[in-house]
C-alpha cells in the first residue's frame, strides 16, 4: 500500500478509486454549493467590471467547468429519480392463456 493508492490490497488484486474518496452524507450538497458559488463568482467577474479584464481568462474556464459539473450532477440526480420512480411502478402482468384440451 502506498500513499497514491490507499485502497489497494497488498497483492494489488483489488485497487479502489482513491479520487472518489469516502464521502459522508450531505457532502454532495456542500460540493454543489461550492460549485454554484464558483459559477456565480465567475459570472460576476465576466459580466461586471469589478476586476481587470485579465481575470476573464481565468474566470471563463472556471465558470464553464463549474457549469459542466453542475449539469452532470443534475442529469445524474434526474436519472436516479427516474429509476426510483420506475422501480415503484408495477410491472406488466403476464397474461396466461388456457391451453386446449387435447
Amino acid at each position: 500500500m502506498s500513499a497514491l493508492t490507499p485502497d489497494c490490497d497488498p497483492d494489488m488484486s483489488h485497487c479502489g478509486q482513491p479520487w472518489q474518496g469516502k464521502s459522508r452524507p450531505g457532502s454532495g450538497i456542500v460540493s454543489a454549493a461550492v460549485l454554484v458559488g464558483l459559477l456565480g463568482v465567475a459570472l460576476l467577474v465576466v459580466t461586471k467590471d469589478v476586476v481587470s479584464d485579465a481575470f476573464d481568462f481565468v474566470a471563463v474556464p472556471v465558470g464553464v467547468l463549474a457549469a459542466v459539473a453542475l449539469t452532470r450532477r443534475v442529469v445524474r440526480l434526474a436519472a436516479h429519480g427516474a429509476s426510483a420512480v420506475a422501480a415503484r411502478m408495477p410491472t406488466a402482468v403476464a397474461v396466461r392463456r388456457s391451453q386446449p384440451v387435447g
